[in-house]
């Protein structure tokens, strides 16, 4: 059939589709203008994938055939390494930029997520070619493997997040992560010591003085554990602790959580445990002409000059101490004539942990002032929060937090000893 058939004004314009409804000659006017545009333009490979990927959301087409070049074309698990590389990834350096918080450790984390659970998934895909299947596929192998919810959740979060970005970008011409379904995560809720609990465990002799202060320190201060790793000689006052960086070995010396430093009060029986465990420290050396000379050396040593301990000795030494604890209750049954104690410490089951000493100094802390000011002291406020009220918490206020210290912990300062 001759092609002026489809165009004689007795069959009411052009037929358009598969069923053959007819299309106007104006319509089909619109439809040729738009193909001299296109054949006139200067089309890349990225412009013709997204002009396709639009014919393919409006049901037109099934299958396109494009040439794999143009910036898309990089291999997909190439592409992820370089987004989450700290030091070249565009997306990091904006975040930094707008005043978000992103750490190399972070950064180092999403590589060692990528090398195991996506390298071999992918191969040698190329970023434009990741598609809504695969992603589901990924989510169903990591639920095979038998990782936990929140697991699955976090390595789908290093691969979608780049590819929602190059969408955005306008480097791929499809979202793939659109329509997939969202994972539910329940964290596991953090348990707290009981007052007799945490009175047994700082009543026993602690094998590593470092974890012994750290944890008399967390309880009584609410530092977090890497503020405590981050102590110097020039933290510590007459009356206060500085509270001004936080430690990690991937990142080290950072500022705090939330981005602010602050004041805490300094009773004299944790004063007195961060200076004696300042005068263990193997170079915690006065005389600037001695060769291993460190002019602020950490509380918290290590082996390593000028470097503190790893976090690890601080919760295991903590772990210790609630297992020591747990014999103590044990040996007081056995007197009584008892098979097994009433009270036992089951930390893995509460999921107690190093953290959990901050929270039983919130939840005691609080039973004494206000939440306003003992926020404050524990550094629970976001930047923009914090500088509302003021760069520093008075005089007053410190006074005040510590006088609710010293009787809200009482019962732990009355044991402070260490092996």
């Amino acid at each position: 059939m001759c092609r002026d058939f489809y165009l004689h004004p007795r069959n009411n314009g052009i037929p358009t589709g598969r069923k053959r409804n007819p299309r106007s000659i104006e319509e089909a006017a619109g439809i040729e203008s738009i193909t001299k545009v296109i054949r006139k333009s200067e089309l890349n490979t990225d412009d013709a994938l997204r002009i396709v990927a639009t014919l393919k959301s409006m049901g037109l087409i099934d299958i396109a055939a494009v040439k794999n070049t143009g910036r898309g074309s990089i291999p997909f698990i190439q592409f992820l390494k370089t987004f989450w590389d700290f030091d070249k990834s565009e997306y990091i350096q904006k975040q930094l930029a707008l005043g978000y918080r992103f750490t190399s450790g972070h950064a180092k984390t999403c590589q060692r997520q990528i090398n195991a659970h996506l390298k071999d998934f992918f191969g040698d895909k190329k970023l434009n070619c990741v598609t809504t299947d695969d992603l589901e596929r990924l989510s169903k192998q990591l639920a095979d493997k038998g990782l936990s919810t929140s697991s699955r959740k976090s390595i789908m979060h290093f691969t979608c997040k780049p590819l929602q970005w190059a969408f955005g970008k306008k480097i791929i011409p499809e979202n793939p992560t659109f329509g997939l379904d969202k994972f539910s995560v329940k964290n596991k809720k953090r348990g707290i010591l009981t007052e007799s609990e945490a009175e047994a465990v700082f009543s026993v002799n602690w094998n590593d003085k470092r974890a012994y202060v750290a944890s008399l320190v967390s309880v009584i201060t609410g530092a977090r554990q890497g503020e405590c790793l981050a102590l110097r000689r020039s933290d510590i006052g007459e009356e206060n602790l500085n509270i001004q960086h936080n430690f990690s070995h991937t990142d080290g010396l950072k500022c705090p959580k939330n981005g602010e430093e602050r004041i805490v009060p300094l009773l004299p029986e944790v004063r007195a445990a961060l200076l004696e465990l300042l005068d263990n420290n193997p170079y915690n050396i006065s005389n600037p002409d001695e060769p291993d000379y460190i002019s602020d050396p950490f509380v918290f040593y290590s082996l390593i000059p000028n470097q503190p301990c790893d976090y690890k000795v601080l919760v295991k030494g903590f772990h210790k101490a609630m297992d020591d604890a747990n014999l103590m209750y044990l040996d007081a049954a056995h007197k009584q004539g008892k098979d097994k104690p009433e009270i036992m410490i089951d930390y893995k089951g509460r999921n107690i942990v190093f953290h959990s000493l901050r929270h039983y100094h919130c939840t005691k802390i609080s039973e004494k002032i206000s939440g306003e000011l003992a926020a404050k002291g524990t550094g629970h406020k976001s930047l923009k929060t914090f500088k509302k009220y003021a760069d520093h918490i008075e005089k007053k206020n410190i006074r005040e937090i510590g006088k609710a210290a010293a009787q809200a912990f009482a019962n732990i300062l009355q044991h402070k000893k260490a092996g």
